[in-house]
């Protein structure tokens, strides 16, 4: 594109400075010029038996000089072609300058690509626990606890957080949390956290023994440090029990084919 703009620069410029070849307008100058002549009998006219044709014939009329390539490289045109040349040099060097200004431009898209990405920024979801009321009511409405950390190198802003807890295929709780809440990166367990929470209705029978499985979904919207939104989704399974423990269920150990390979040929 920009050398396309340089050669219509160019383009115009030669236009503009070409020289002009006498043409028509030279013929009406001589035209009126011999009528003036033909109108004035004072003026004396040189024949064959004229003293002046003598005169002529010492002194013929100048020929005009003929040039190899014509009127165009007459000397009088020298002028038109130096702006010529000018413009095609001007034409260079703003299309140099504009390929100079964009390639900085890409430059700079790239360094602010490559420091977004050293400071790409996430948050954690972290189960606390299950708080379970003393009723006896069946079934007894528990609380799942969570908490958001930040394990990065920079501030972050909770902004809200919204999931659904599931507790079995025939109950679903959907919850959303609005706030502005600063969150300050987590170097230690003492440091700052965001707290959210769920509740359903389960059987507290289902909670002894090997525990309660439940499916917590959902969406965290916070502000990075380049305070830019960004939405992170969480989707786990976690097993509750009946001392309040909530746990996050890690996937079953599944051997890769290399491992199985290994375990066919010991040595």
């Amino acid at each position: 594109m920009l050398k396309r703009l340089a050669i219509a620069g160019l383009l115009i410029l030669g236009c503009g400075a070409w020289p002009q070849v006498p043409g028509n307008g030279s013929k009406q100058h001589n035209n009126a010029q011999d009528k003036q002549e033909t109108a004035n009998p004072s003026k004396p006219v040189v024949g064959v038996d004229s003293p002046h044709s003598a005169n002529n014939q010492e002194h013929p009329p100048e020929k005009p000089t003929k040039y190899p390539w014509g009127e165009l490289l007459a000397p009088a045109n020298i002028p038109n072609w130096f702006l010529v040349v000018v413009g095609a040099v001007t034409g260079w060097f703003v299309y140099k300058t504009l390929r100079a200004i964009k390639k900085q431009a890409d430059l700079m898209d790239k360094q602010i690509a490559l420091q977004s990405s050293a400071m790409r920024q996430w948050v954690n979801v972290v189960p606390l626990g299950i708080g379970i009321p003393h009723t006896l009511e069946i079934p007894r409405e528990i609380t799942l606890q969570f908490e958001i950390l930040n394990k990065t190198d920079y501030l972050v802003t909770i902004k809200g957080v919204e999931f659904e807890l599931i507790p079995n295929i025939h109950s679903i709780g959907k919850f959303k949390v609005d706030c502005d809440f600063a969150l300050a990166p987590r170097k230690s367990e003492n440091e700052s956290a965001f707290p959210f929470a769920g509740k359903c209705a389960v059987d507290i029978g289902e909670l002894d023994g090997s525990g309660k499985i439940f499916i917590v979904a959902g969406d965290v919207k916070f502000l990075d440090c380049m305070d830019r939104e960004q939405v992170q989704h969480f989707q786990d399974l976690y097993r509750g029990f009946i001392d309040g423990r909530l746990e996050r269920m890690r996937p079953s150990s599944i051997k890769s084919k290399e491992d199985q390979s290994e375990g066919q040929n010991p040595n």
